[in-house]
């Protein structure tokens, strides 16, 4: 279970980092009207699979016993966190003509879900501590 939240609480700051590349790339795309290309797909991607798996490790945590009331909050927000950056990558992906306003969108908005979530905890999002419960 400590290998569980260790890794839960470590993959946090890949999944912050990501988000935030993930914005600035998108904002700069939108900013010189490029057209989305493989930096877009491959940030996108791996922000959104980062943040699968880190749904699912919180997942397995709450399944082995790791529940306290106030992941209620949490699990609502880091769900829809992860529903909001795929639904909008994958909407966007099937357009005629992808853009960058969409994804930047589904980024940004998982980025305010995911530091609610992690606040809704009583965490700071950079806060290095990985005890609590």
């Amino acid at each position: 279970m400590n290998a569980l939240l260790h890794a839960h609480s470590g993959l946090r700051y890949l999944v912050l980092l990501l988000a935030l590349v993930n914005v600035v790339v998108l904002v700069k795309g939108l900013a010189t009207k490029s057209t989305p290309g493989t930096l877009e797909r491959i940030l996108g991607a791996s922000f959104a699979g980062s943040l699968h798996t880190q749904v699912l490790l919180g997942l397995a945590m709450v399944a082995m016993g790791r529940f306290y009331p106030q992941l209620i909050g949490h699990l609502v927000m880091m769900l829809a966190a992860a529903v909001l950056a795929q639904a909008t990558l994958t909407i966007n992906k099937k357009r005629p003509q992808p853009g960058h306003q969409l994804p930047l969108l589904g980024a940004g908005g998982a980025l305010v879900l995911i530091l609610g979530g992690i606040m809704a905890i009583g965490r700071s999002p950079l806060a290095m501590t990985v005890t609590g419960g």
